[in-house]
């Protein structure tokens, strides 16, 4: 796993290249119970930095080919050192799943994590979003620097946590609710990264994004234009352009009562 360090590294200089797909879902079952998911396809970023780097440097750095491999949580959080227990117990019946082949040029990521209650739910939204458990530095602590990878983003680049970071999750029974947080919006804009972002976005830029949440009751009423509901009304799916949120924040929130 060690060889991964170099990859995770370099392929921070892509994040905003558009080489990314996301799907996330959020289960919620009738007790309440259910399951928190994101799957990343990175196949076009590891295209992107083969022809970046080329084919020499990639086999220097990633001699192995194939990596098929499924890590649990409790693992990565066992050595990290700025994670509240309140959180590690959050996710540590969680899963990471990393495939990676070079040859076929397939880069996916699989984050699963099953939380016991609504509430567990609000407070496990709200933490992998924000800026000392995010998503890429989770693949870091794949990589084997965990206490680095937990600690924030430390190479300075733009990091897409800052998107759901910018928004208050609420979640109760009949409710589900992602509003935009003034004030982090506009510590967001004063932020050294913000100029990048909308820069990405003015070069035309996407980032398909699919919001996919299952509940166990119909939907009463959903305020989000984009939303569009399976004919039980038990399915919600809400797709976007990610990259949009730097100029539109308000385009990605949504109250869904059921």
């Amino acid at each position: 796993m060690k060889s991964l360090k170099f990859f995770f590294a370099i392929a921070g200089m892509f994040l905003l290249t558009g080489c990314f797909e996301i799907n996330e879902d959020i289960d919620v079952k009738a007790d309440g119970s259910g399951v928190y998911s994101v799957h990343t396809d990175m196949s076009q970023l590891l295209q992107a930095m083969q022809t970046y780097l080329g084919k020499d440097e990639i086999d220097k750095q990633l001699p192995q080919k194939e990596i098929d491999t499924t890590v649990m949580m409790k693992t990565l959080m066992d050595t990290a050192k700025n994670i509240t227990a309140e959180n590690k117990a959050l996710i540590k019946d969680g899963s990471v799943h990393l495939k990676l082949n070079i040859t076929e040029k397939i880069f996916k990521s699989d984050i699963v994590i099953p939380f016991k209650s609504q509430s567990d739910l609000q407070k496990l939204y709200n933490s992998m979003n924000n800026q000392t458990l995010g998503f890429n530095q989770l693949f870091k602590g794949l990589a084997g620097k965990p206490d680095t990878a937990l600690s924030g983003n430390d190479q300075g680049m733009p990091d897409m946590n800052q998107f759901n970071a910018i928004y208050d999750f609420e979640s109760h029974d009949g409710l589900l609710s992602r509003k935009l947080n003034q004030e982090k919006w506009q510590a967001l804009q004063a932020s050294p990264q913000f100029a990048q972002m909308k820069d990405a976005g003015s070069m035309g830029i996407s980032i398909p994004y699919t919001l996919t949440i299952s509940i166990p009751r119909p939907v009463k009423k959903v305020d989000n234009e984009l939303a569009k509901l399976f004919p039980d009304r038990k399915k919600v799916v809400i797709q976007y352009n990610l990259i949009e949120v730097f100029e539109h924040p308000e385009k990605f929130e949504y109250t869904i009562v059921y």
